[in-house]
């Protein structure tokens, strides 16, 4: 487990996260007064509460995978997406949509909304834009992908390099197919015309 692996973007995502289900388990989504008996509901709570719970489950898988990730490197997870922050904004945005559900099912409650409601909408949105870029941005500390191209192969230590293989002046010449000799090599000096006579 290494913390310093974690950026200050990471602890801005994670702990928008905690807030976040904190605010859906604990404080008033719905305020229904009764006379004077007043009934505070939260996200968790009836009437469509399993709305909330999901969003609970979402908002901790996104966590946990955050923290998998940061704290245990090596650890492999499947992913959403392709990437581990991909799968993180996926499954932010699926609670934010939940969230939205149990709004739009009770709209015509407008007036009950309570104050509970407003900050997880804020907190929501917030997460959601910094999950979306984390996403988009390219920097991250798990492994990276090679540069080298896939079909490029390192030399081999048998192979030694073209400047140390040991050339040749002559080859092994065959024998032309009309009977004739083989011209020189070459690498042979070119003959010398014959001095003048007296």
């Amino acid at each position: 487990m290494n913390v310093d692996n974690v950026r200050r973007e990471d602890w801005i995502l994670g702990g928008l996260g905690v807030l976040l289900i904190i605010v859906l388990v604990a404080f008033p989504w719905f305020s229904l007064g009764f006379g004077p008996i007043n009934i505070d509901l939260t996200a968790t709570d009836a009437p469509d509460g399993w709305l909330g719970v999901l969003a609970v489950i979402a908002l901790a898988a996104a966590v946990a995978d955050l923290a998998v990730e940061r704290l245990s490197p090596q650890t492999q997870v499947p992913t959403i997406g392709g990437s581990r922050s991909s799968t993180r904004f996926i499954l932010i945005a699926a609670a934010a949509g939940f969230m939205a559900l149990k709004f739009l099912f009770h709209l015509g409650h407008f007036s009950d909304l309570g104050w509970g409601f407003w900050v997880g909408a804020i907190i929501a949105a917030a997460l959601v834009y910094f999950a979306m870029q984390a996403s988009n941005s390219i920097g991250g500390i798990g492994p990276r992908p090679s540069t080298t191209g896939a079909g490029t192969a390192p030399p081999s230590a048998s192979t030694p390099p073209a400047s140390s293989r040991p050339t040749t002046s002559t080859s092994p010449a065959s024998t032309p197919a009309d009977g004739g000799s083989d011209p020189a090599p070459s690498s042979a000096p070119p003959p010398s015309a014959p001095p003048p006579g007296p």
